[in-house]
């Protein structure tokens, strides 16, 4: 290869997140044009250190950690020509990558451009300090180069899935910075573009979802908010089994504050309340709402003598599956919508259900006795057997009374 020096202008862009990508001039290098794990692994780890002088036993372990080579100089001596023989193919006779003693390092008079390289310094600007608008602008230029997980296709590699997990977590605690400095200049359309795309990427973290919340509200999209809360409360629950933070909720509450502007006209009150509600069957609702009926109804009992009965209703699976694993989640979900649709049909109108965690149910019902309960208990574990029998989940429940808060209504 001839000892050719690129010209200082010229530079080389790599893109790692979402893809690998390597453009410049005319060439153009990516996955399908590769057509080669392995060679696309060692010029990405290349890239990743171009700075250093990488050791052919560091480079061997990058590559063959699983299966060890006989011969790794020699393996990677044939996967380097293979490497320097494509490139060469686009770009020319260049020395991109030089051969040292046991080392092979990037040839530092190619100038290139790295996405997470500038996603970084990006970042680490902001941090740095600077006028407010200063930190908008670079942080906005950060989160748009971060198009999806870095080396999405080499994600079994212990360097790669390092290095993922190390970017993905830059790229969370930048939007949330952003998505604050946003809602402090009222720029709230921004906010929202910027947390619905992070929510496409990581629709599990809950702080994004109160961010996005928080950006519809700003827009007077009060109705898109409160439907997005719901599907994040339904995501939680089907992939992490949890209820929503006590954030998620208080943004909730605000949300409802917010909805319910100022207004003279009872009838279009009660045509807004009966809109959401056709009537039949039982009453199913949030957790947060729950415990406010929960409330109304200990004191409704405590004043008129009234028995309340609360029940508690687990899934579980009835084959030996590991939990947490997809296949757990499947089976639990799988097993929560049916017993959803069995509570809501076999249920009076005026009793009331909310998911509690992610595979149980909690379930009121108001004036009503001891024995009718354990009856209505009965009904429902016969209802949801005989539902879809091909279900390989169980189910348990329990009954208790409230308890009434008799001393505060007597004061």
């Amino acid at each position: 290869m001839g000892n050719k020096k690129m010209d200082d202008n010229y530079i080389l862009k790599v893109h790692m997140f979402g893809e690998f990508l390597v453009s410049g001039r005319e060439g153009r290098l990516d996955d399908d044009k590769i057509r080669s794990e392995m060679m696309t692994k060692l010029l990405a780890y290349i890239f990743c250190h171009r700075r250093k002088k990488v050791t052919v036993m560091e480079l061997a372990e990058a590559l063959w950690h699983d299966d060890k080579s006989d011969n790794p100089a020699g393996a990677l001596k044939n996967l380097m020509y293979r490497v320097r023989n494509i490139m060469k193919k686009e770009w020319g006779e260049l020395d991109f990558i030089l051969t040292g003693r046991g080392t092979y390092s990037w040839n530092p008079e190619v100038p290139v451009w790295i996405d997470t390289e500038e996603f970084e310094r990006l970042c680490r600007r902001a941090n740095a300090g600077g006028s407010c608008g200063e930190k908008i602008d670079g942080l906005l230029q950060a989160v748009k180069l971060y198009r999806g997980p870095f080396l999405p296709k080499l994600s079994g590699e212990y360097w790669a899935a390092s290095l993922s997990t190390y970017y993905h977590s830059m790229y969370l605690t930048s939007v949330k910075a952003l998505a604050a400095l946003l809602e402090e200049n009222g720029r709230y359309e921004e906010m929202g573009t910027v947390c619905q795309k992070a929510i496409l990427l990581d629709g599990l973290d809950e702080e994004l979802h109160c961010c996005f919340i928080k950006a519809l509200i700003g827009q007077n999209k009060q109705n898109l908010a409160l439907e997005h809360y719901q599907k994040a409360v339904d995501m939680l629950y089907d992939n992490l089994g949890v209820r929503p933070s006590r954030e998620l909720r208080e943004v909730y509450e605000e949300l409802l504050k917010q909805k319910h502007s100022q207004e003279l006209d009872l009838g279009n009150i009660q045509d807004e309340l009966k809109s959401e509600d056709d009537g039949s069957g039982a009453f199913l609702c949030e957790y947060g709402v729950f415990k406010k009926s929960y409330h109304l109804e200990q004191r409704r009992a405590s004043r008129l003598g009234l028995p309340v009965y609360i029940s508690l209703i687990t899934v579980y699976p009835s084959i030996d599956v590991q939990e947490d694993s997809e296949a757990y989640l499947k089976l639990i979900n799988n097993g929560m919508g049916v017993m959803e649709t069995v509570l809501i049909s076999s249920l009076r109108t005026g009793d009331v259900i909310s998911r509690y965690s992610g595979n149980q149910f909690i379930v009121m019902l108001p004036n009503c006795q001891y024995d009718a309960s354990q009856m209505i208990m009965k009904r429902i574990q016969d209802n949801f057997y005989t539902r879809d029998k091909k279900l390989k989940v169980k189910i348990q429940y329990s009954v208790d009374e409230i308890e009434l808060n008799r001393n505060r209504i007597e004061r």
